[in-house]
Formats: C-alpha cells, structure tokens, sequence
C-alpha cells in the first residue's frame, strides 16, 4: 500500500507541476500579446504625432503589413499588425478605410491586402483618402523590425515614419510561423 501512496503523491505533484508550467506559459503569452498591441499603439500615436502637427487627417488607407524581402506575402504578423493599425487609428477618431477589390490598386490574397497602385494620386480620387499608412516587417536575429510610412496619395511624398522593434517571443514567432520551444 506504501507504493501505490507514494506512486499517487508523485503523479498528483506532476499534475500541478505541469498546472503551474501551463498557467506561467499562458501568463506569458497574455504579456507577450500585449506588448506587442503596445508597441504596435506606441508606433501608431508617434506616427500620427508627427503629422498631426502640420495637417489634420481625416481619412485613412491602411495597408497589410508585409514582409520587405517578399512585398507580395505577409505572414500572421503582418496581418494582426494591420489590425492593430486600424485599431489604433479608429481609436485616434480617424475614419479607416477598407478598400474595395479593385484590379488597378488592390489584390486581396489569402495572405491579405496589399495596396498595389502604382499611382498613388488614384487611391485620393477613389477613396477620398489623402494618406495612405504602408508598412513593413523585416526579421533578422532574434527581432522583427517594423517600419511605418504615412504617404500622401496627393503627392507621393512621405509624411510621417516611425519604427519599432519587437523580440521574437513565443507569440510572435508563432504568428511568423516559425515556433519554438520554451
């Protein structure tokens, strides 16, 4: 009876042990997402700081995040970012706009949306938007460099730019789908 006692003290002690581990893992997970909403909203009001100060904008294009070494892919990443994006800004009481399948401007993938005009004046004439939001990831080492450019569709010239840096913790290389171990 003394080993079946001691045989069901180490199972149950396994069992929380194995509790604890999963209850640290999600924790961590929670706070590796959320760093990555702050960086992402950081980014946002820096950016938005910045032209802010010489124009108000009222209408927004903004396009899927994509990786620079492939600009026709994006990646989890890229598309939770857009949404950060576009959250942020609708926060910042700015009218987002979500541009219709159109073949001289956008392609809508299964990977995404990307702004494809290479004539960016049309995205203000067919959208009434005078800026456009496009941005891009880059990973190298153990980081993900994000990159983000306010253009104007009016000029083609650059607004406003900001970048940020995320570390590529669970949660972010599971949206890159490149997972790894903890």
């Amino acid at each position: 009876m003394e080993e079946a006692e001691r045989q069901a003290k180490l199972a149950a002690d396994e069992l929380e042990r194995q509790e604890k581990l999963e209850a640290k893992h999600k924790a961590l997970s929670l706070e590796e997402s959320q760093e990555l909403a702050e960086k992402s909203y950081c980014a946002i009001d820096s950016l938005l700081a910045q032209h802010r100060e010489s124009a108000d904008i009222e209408r927004l294009l903004v396009a899927t995040v994509v990786d620079v070494n492939n600009v026709n892919g994006t990646s989890m990443l890229g598309r939770v970012l857009s949404e950060l994006i576009s959250t942020r800004v609708t926060q910042s009481d700015i009218d987002v706009i979500h541009p219709t399948v159109r073949d001289d401007h956008l392609l809508i993938q299964s990977s995404g949306q990307f702004l494809l005009s290479r004539d960016v004046k049309n995205l203000d004439v067919d959208y009434n938007a005078k800026s456009a939001l496009v941005s891009t990831y880059a990973v190298a080492g153990d980081t993900v460099r994000v990159s983000m450019k306010l253009v104007s569709t009016i000029s083609n010239s650059t607004l406003a730019a900001t970048d940020f840096v995320l570390y590529q913790n669970t949660v972010v290389n599971d949206m890159l789908g490149t997972r790894v171990a903890r």
